[in-house]
Parts: C-alpha cells; structure tokens; sequence
C-alpha cells in the first residue's frame, strides 16, 4: 500500500483536530451517519489530471467496497447569470481561434517565487502558445511569511506577446473563460 517514507510523512501531518474550525467540525460530524449507505465518492476532476490522487482515494476504500468517480471538470451549462461584464479577456478570447489559447490560473492558494514566474513566462514566451495568464496579487504575496511582493515579468514581456497572450493581474472569470470556444486548454 503506502510505502515506509509515506508513512512516516503521514504521520506528520497536524490532526484535522489541531487545525478544523468548529464549525467545520460539526458538519464532518454530522456527515458521519451516512457514511456506510454511501456507494462512493464523486469528484469534480479528471482522472487525466489527478489519476494517483484519486488511485490512493480508491486505496483507502477498497475494504469498504466503494467507488471512487472522477466527473469534472463540471462547468455550469447557463453562464448569462455569473458574469455581465464585458470583460477584457472575454473580449480577446473571442478573437481567437477555436481551440487555441492555454488558460494559465494557479489558484488562490499557491504563490510562486520571482524566478519561477519568470521561468514560466519565458517558457510560455518560447512556446509561442496562445494564452490567458491570471496572475492575481496572491500570486505575488508569499504564503509562508506573509510578506507581500509584486511580481516582475520580464522586461518588455507583455508587449512582446501581446498578439500571442494575455496577462490577467485582477480577478478573471474562469467558468466564463473555461467554456469560450478558444479555451483549447487549462
């Protein structure tokens, strides 16, 4: 199953006891009684993008006899009620291509050193792919210490690629973006 090194990083990890909100808490608690009439657990993922993930899921319950389904991603099928804006990227993305342009969005959780945002705009600048780069201030703020940067691009790198790609510095809207024609990738 796990190997000696998993398990000894497992057993490193904080309890969800020292870490869970009570709130938080009392839902899971809640949840527990039906636990044993469930068949098994979707997911809003692909098993292409997080198959070991979901491989250790099935792991964990392969005594229990349940399934593990890998369903997403899920978008909404109706979009006119999320967003009204004419966005900037909307815009650009309309222009391209079908199929096209990599959608580039790391999420709110993970921040990126200087060297690493340069190394991935000059690899995206070699690759000569079209995209859309959402590159929020949380990007630029630093998770362990809390000290907030700005992320410096390399010179002149918007204007270079500005036929090619597209940096997004503020909040972008991703169902909208994800369900456009020329999203060909995220």
């Amino acid at each position: 199953m796990f190997d000696q090194l998993e398990e000894e990083l497992l057993k490193k990890l904080p309890s969800l006891e020292e870490i869970t909100i009570d709130v938080v808490r009392d839902l899971s608690a809640s949840q527990h009684r039906y636990l044993d009439i469930r068949s098994g657990d979707l997911y809003n993922t692909s098993s292409v993008i997080e198959g070991n993930n979901l491989d250790l899921l099935a792991q964990a319950e392969l005594n229990l006899n349940k399934k593990q389904w890998a369903v997403g991603s899920i978008l909404p099928t109706k979009l006119d009620h999320i967003s009204n804006r004419n966005d900037i990227c909307l815009e650009w993305l309309n222009k391209q291509p079908p199929s096209s342009v990599l959608y580039i969005s790391f999420g709110t959780t993970t921040s990126f050193s200087d060297r690493e945002i340069k190394e991935l705009a000059m690899g995206l600048e070699l690759s000569k792919q079209k995209f859309i780069w959402v590159l929020r201030d949380v990007n630029r703020g630093d998770n362990f210490t809390g000290e907030d940067r700005r992320v410096e691009l390399p010179e002149g790198f918007e204007e270079r690629l500005k036929d090619v790609g597209l940096v997004v510095r503020e909040w972008a809207p991703q169902p909208e973006i994800l369900a456009r024609m020329s999203t060909g990738g995220s």
